[in-house]
């Protein structure tokens, strides 16, 4: 009797495992191959360089945008390749004063941006519904958009050194306050080239006013 049991376990043992590897075999088949892509997508670039900004290039930005009072300079922007021609991805400086006054949500139409926090801490509102939407003048680091003074639902973030925030376009964001001086890097994601292209190094810097 167990015998049999057991013989029976494994005969039974056995179709499955035969009935599995058929299905393996048998799925393994039916896929397609898939068929090679070419080398190289037509409409894309594969020739353009890369660009290195250095801590020391950053630092230097930081000093001359200080020197006159800046708070939002371009250190550059260039083509990001892909398939358009149009995309560009740009980096610029941005300085927190921790006193400074900052009325206006910003809302950028075509243009996203991720932040990086090398120094200080300060709170941002991000998102929520504009009650006040009007149109901005077109801004040479982000392009076209809008701007308000009020967003209802928006959300407090801090973000302090070393952290990140990823703002899409069309969210509203707004620097808040800065519990100490503060200043980031800000990648921008250009993908319509609103923005003017601008070699590194090149960026101008406005003296202030007497």
């Amino acid at each position: 009797m167990n015998r049999t049991l057991w013989g029976g376990k494994i005969a039974i043992g056995g179709l499955v495992a035969l009935a599995l590897g058929l299905g393996v075999v048998i799925g393994t088949q039916a896929q397609p191959a898939n068929s090679p892509s070419p080398l190289r997508l037509p409409g894309h670039r594969y020739d353009l360089p890369a660009t290195k900004i250095s801590a020391a290039q950053i630092e230097a930005h930081k000093q001359s945008m200080l020197a006159v009072k800046e708070t939002d300079v371009a250190m550059t922007m260039v083509k990001m390749g892909g398939g358009s021609d149009a995309n560009q991805i740009g980096v610029s400086v941005v300085l927190r004063p921790k006193d400074g006054e900052n009325k206006y949500f910003a809302i950028h139409d075509d243009v996203a941006e991720v932040y990086y926090v090398i120094e200080g801490k300060g709170t941002m509102k991000v998102g929520g519904t504009i009650t006040d939407w009007e149109r901005r003048p077109v801004s040479i680091e982000n392009g076209e958009g809008s701007r308000g003074t009020t967003a209802v639902g928006a959300k407090d973030v801090t973000i302090s050194k070393g952290d990140m925030l990823i703002i899409p376009a069309g969210t509203p964001h707004k620097w808040e306050s800065s519990d100490q001086f503060t200043y980031y890097v800000v990648v921008r994601a250009d993908p319509k080239g609103v923005a003017p292209l601008l070699e590194l190094g090149k960026a101008q810097f406005a003296r202030p006013k007497p």
